[in-house]
C-alpha cells in the first residue's frame, strides 16, 4: 500500500512554524492544523505523540496533585474530570486509560505511588506499540528503552529496586530482562538499542540529570534525522517534525538559552534538508 504524500505541507514546514528564530505556533496549534490536512489514519499517529501529556494530566487529577494542567494534551481538563466521575455511559478515554482507572478502583490505597505511575506508562506503551507504522513503532521502542536504561543505572547507583522501577512491556521484553539482570554492557544491546554505546556512557556518567537529558535529547534528535532521511513527503517526516517541536518546547520552558540553540539548529536543518531528491528535479520555483 502506497503512503500518502504531503508535498505542500512538508515543503512549507519552515514557513508554517517559524519566524525570525521564534516559534510562530506551538505544538498544540500545529496538531490542530494537522487534523485538517492529514488523512484520519495519519492523524491518529500524530495523536499518539501527545498522549504522554494526557497521562500526566490524568495522574495529576486522579491523585489531586494540584499541578498546573498541561493543555498540550488531547483531552481537556473538563473531559478528564468527567471521565473520573462514576459514570454509566461508555467511556471515551483510550482503552489503556480505562484499564488504569479500573486498576486504581481495585486498590485499597488511593495515594500516588511510583507503582501506579509505572502501571499507567506500561499500559500506554503496550497501547501505542500496536501501531503498524514502522517508524513510529521503532521510535516508541527507542524512547522506552532509553528510559529504562537510564532508570536501571540510577537504580543501581542509588540502590532502588529494579523490578519496581523498570517498565515491563511485552514488546521490549529482551531489553527489560537484560537490565533487570544487571547485564549492563552496551555490547549486549547492539541489536536492540540504537546509539547504545553513547546512551550507556551518558547513563553511567557523573553528569547532572539536566546535562544527561540534554545529551540524550541530542541523541533523540540525531535518531530522528537518521530515520527520516529517505522519507521526503510522508507522515514520517511530519511525525519527526512534531517530535522535534516537542523537544524544543520542553527546553524553552526549562532553559531559554538552550531552547534558542535547539531552535536555531532546527531552522538550519530545515533550510538544508529540504532539497528535492533527483526524481523531483524538474520541479522549479516560480516567481
Amino acid at each position: 500500500m502506497l503512503k500518502k504524500e504531503y508535498y505542500c505541507l512538508v515543503a512549507g514546514l519552515p514557513d508554517l512554524l517559524f519566524n525570525e528564530n521564534k516559534l510562530a505556533v506551538n505544538s498544540r496549534n500545529f496538531r490542530e492544523e494537522l487534523q485538517h490536512q492529514l488523512s484520519p489514519s495519519d492523524y491518529k499517529l500524530v495523536e499518539y505523540l501527545f498522549l504522554p501529556f494526557d497521562n500526566k494530566n490524568l495522574l495529576n487529577l486522579l491523585f489531586k496533585q494540584n499541578k498546573p494542567f498541561d493543555s498540550t494534551g488531547l483531552l481537556s481538563k473538563m473531559t478528564l474530570e468527567e471521565e473520573l466521575q462514576p459514570f454509566e455511559e461508555e467511556s471515551t478515554l483510550p482503552q489503556y486509560m480505562q484499564e488504569f482507572i479500573m486498576w486504581m478502583q481495585d486498590r485499597s490505597s488511593k495515594e500516588f505511588t511510583i507503582e501506579a505511575e509505572n502501571i499507567l506508562h506500561s499500559l500506554f506503551f503496550e497501547y501505542v506499540l500496536t501501531t503498524k507504522n514502522h517508524f513510529l513503532k521503532n521510535w516508541l521502542l527507542f524512547e522506552l528503552n532509553i528510559r529504562n536504561t537510564v532508570t536501571a543505572f540510577n537504580c543501581i547507583r542509588y540502590k532502588y529496586d529494579l523490578e519496581e522501577q523498570l517498565l515491563n512491556v511485552q514488546q521490549n521484553v529482551s531489553v527489560y530482562h537484560l537490565l533487570l539482570n544487571r547485564k549492563l554492557k552496551y555490547e549486549l544491546f547492539d541489536d536492540e538499542l540504537p546509539y547504545n554505546d553513547q546512551i550507556f556512557r551518558i547513563a553511567e556518567s557523573d553528569a547532572t540529570s539536566i546535562e544527561k537529558e540534554k545529551t540524550l535529547d541530542g541523541i533523540r534528535w540525531n535518531y530522528l534525522d537518521e530515520h527520516t532521511f529517505f522519507h521526503y513527503f510522508t507522515i514520517e517526516k511530519i511525525l519527526s517534525f512534531v517530535l522535534k517541536l516537542l523537544i524544543l518546547e520542553r527546553w524553552m520552558k526549562l532553559d531559554t538559552e538552550t531552547g534558542k540553540q535547539l531552535l536555531d539548529r532546527l531552522i538550519n536543518d530545515l533550510k538544508t534538508s529540504y532539497e528535492f531528491p533527483a526524481e523531483f528535479s524538474l520541479i522549479k520555483k516560480t516567481g
